[in-house]
């Protein structure tokens, strides 16, 4: 069954998230890592663990993800993601929603992570963008004065709505729900992140691959 036009997509914020050194991926990372993903404006933090795995993982397909976001971004706008080659795994769900890494942003780039969130989407997804579903989460920090804030934003509902439903969630605080991800799934490691072809357990190249 379809989704009807007049249902509202799932969107929750939840009051509070961790901030970049607070995380557990952060303390993984090299020291010239963790400066590279200091100096970065949009950071991919991974989830930690998934069923009777404990460490980090990221989504399927958030190396096609973090490319499209460093050839697209604005200049002098740097993207990184939190994670040595070694500790990169996917996690593959047996889901038809787009599921994509979480985002963790300062504040000022906020409407520039929301509008390459949406791109990516509609190049991931092409003439499937306007009937397909999408899982995202933005993790926003923010600074006032000498307080700091971290709040997550998330969104789960039609592709198309993604960038409008996000900027209604940080302008409006939406009622707050706690719903998990479903679906079956495994955790694979590629041998390296920048090497689709060799990820473990599939052979299909990405749509960008040539």
């Amino acid at each position: 069954m379809g989704e009807r036009e007049d249902e509202q997509p799932t969107v929750h914020k939840a009051t509070t998230d961790q901030a970049l050194p607070d995380r557990k991926a952060f303390d993984r990372l090299t020291l010239e890592s963790r400066a590279a993903v200091e100096r970065a404006s949009i950071v991919l933090v991974p989830d930690e663990g998934f069923r009777d795995y404990a460490g980090p993982v990221f989504p399927q397909g958030t190396v096609d993800f973090l490319q499209f976001l460093q050839g697209h971004a604005p200049s002098g706008m740097a993207v990184a993601i939190a994670s040595e080659d070694a500790d990169y795994k996917e996690v593959v769900l047996h889901s038809d929603t787009v599921r994509l890494a979480t985002i963790f942003v300062e504040c000022v780039a906020v409407p520039v992570a929301t509008s390459l969130i949406a791109a990516y989407l509609w190049d991931l997804l092409g003439s499937r963008f306007r009937r397909a579903e999408a899982r995202v989460a933005i993790v926003i920090h923010r600074k006032d004065g000498s307080k700091e804030h971290t709040v997550r934003i998330s969104y789960e509902g039609p592709a198309q709505n993604v960038q409008e439903a996000l900027a209604d969630a940080i302008a409006t605080p939406p009622a707050r729900t706690d719903a998990a991800p479903t679906g079956a799934g495994i955790v694979m490691k590629p041998e390296k992140r920048q090497d689709k072809a060799k990820r473990l357990g599939t052979k299909k190249k990405s749509k960008r691959q040539r």
